[in-house]
């Protein structure tokens, strides 16, 4: 009885059980100062046109760059009239005369689905009651042939960012994403394979709008629970509960009603540093780290205090280079 007790205890003793998503801003991954205004050339190979409008958009999305479509370059960029693609050479006096500052170029490295129908069988020996000896006679055989269906998907892009006014590669990268799943009556159904496609190439594009513009991602920040008997225990654990359900004002009402019943209360105090974290007021997050420390000293308070000081230092990169530039896009990149 009394170990039962001690489990129980333990059990919901404090600690940093759970873990919470937040959005936090991230830096650009490159140095994008003076680069404002950005054109994608399509892609060499297979959807590339598709795949820069996709890019395009993206980036447009992201509010950072001016968008600038290709038909506002001189003709010779789009010009028919070429048989070839225009030199890069060609390209960026194009751009520079359109005080465009930076051009991306695309590559289609693999675009590919493929099905392949796999068969099985099973032998199943069906014997019958016999006062003859022998057994081949008296035996038959059911074959059961199952079928599943394997769809298997590979994208592969390849682009460079390239500065207009010096020529210089700012950011190059080749990034590859696959799928593999198997669909048999018993399963989820897959996904069609133009939707495979999409997905394959939106997830390639993201990393490089990750790599060129600031962006939000999710980041994983652990929440606090108390010893039961602690004044305000229940109102973190029903805090807990509803952050997790992405109820995040109501998580905060509950830690403010632990607070206000106990000021020293730990566990509530750093929870609140998490909300704020998701706001995005790092002072606040801070002060509320600090005072949980100060509470309790306890290692995964100190570890989210320094997750919280390096998510602030990226904030203030990420707001540094956005300089408070709102992109715009050209109408024919809408409608390509």
């Amino acid at each position: 009885m009394k170990s039962a007790i001690l489990f129980l205890i333990l059990a919901i003793s404090t600690g940093c059980s759970h873990t919470a998503v937040v959005h936090c801003w991230e830096p650009a991954e490159i140095e994008v100062s003076g680069m404002h205004r950005i054109v994608v050339t399509d892609f060499v190979g297979d959807k590339g046109q598709g795949i820069a409008g996709s890019l395009s958009a993206l980036l447009h999305d992201n509010e950072f760059y001016t968008i600038v479509d290709p038909s506002e370059l001189q003709s010779k960029i789009v010009s028919v009239e070429y048989q070839d693609r225009p030199s890069m050479d060609d390209l960026i006096s194009s751009a520079r005369t359109a005080g465009v500052d930076g051009i991306i170029f695309g590559e289609v490295i693999e675009y590919d689905c493929n099905d392949q129908v796999l068969r099985s069988s099973e032998l199943n020996l069906i014997t019958q009651d016999s006062i003859d000896d022998n057994l081949f006679d008296n035996t038959q055989f059911d074959a059961q042939t199952n079928e599943s269906l394997l769809r298997e998907g590979s994208v592969t892009l390849s682009f460079r960012l390239v500065e207009v006014e010096t020529g210089e590669v700012l950011a190059a990268r080749s990034v590859n994403r696959n799928f593999s799943g198997r669909f048999d009556p018993d399963s989820t159904p897959l996904p069609s394979r133009g939707e495979l496609l999409h997905e394959l190439t939106e997830s390639c594009l993201q990393e490089f709008v990750q790599m060129l513009a600031p962006h939000e991602r999710p980041c994983e920040m652990s929440l606090a629970t108390c010893d039961f008997w602690e004044k305000g225990s229940r109102n973190v654990r029903a805090g807990v509960k509803w952050a997790l359900a992405g109820e995040w004002s109501k998580a905060e009402e509950s830690w403010q009603r632990a607070i206000e019943e106990n000021p020293q209360n730990h566990a509530a105090l750093f929870n609140l540093s998490i909300a704020a974290t998701r706001r995005q007021d790092y002072f606040a997050a801070e002060t509320y780290a600090l005072d949980a420390i100060k509470a309790e000293h306890k290692d995964c308070y100190t570890a989210g205090l320094e997750k919280i000081r390096e998510r602030r230092k990226a904030c203030e990169q990420a707001t540094a280079q956005r300089d408070s530039r709102v992109s715009s896009v050209s109408p024919a990149i809408l409608q390509r």
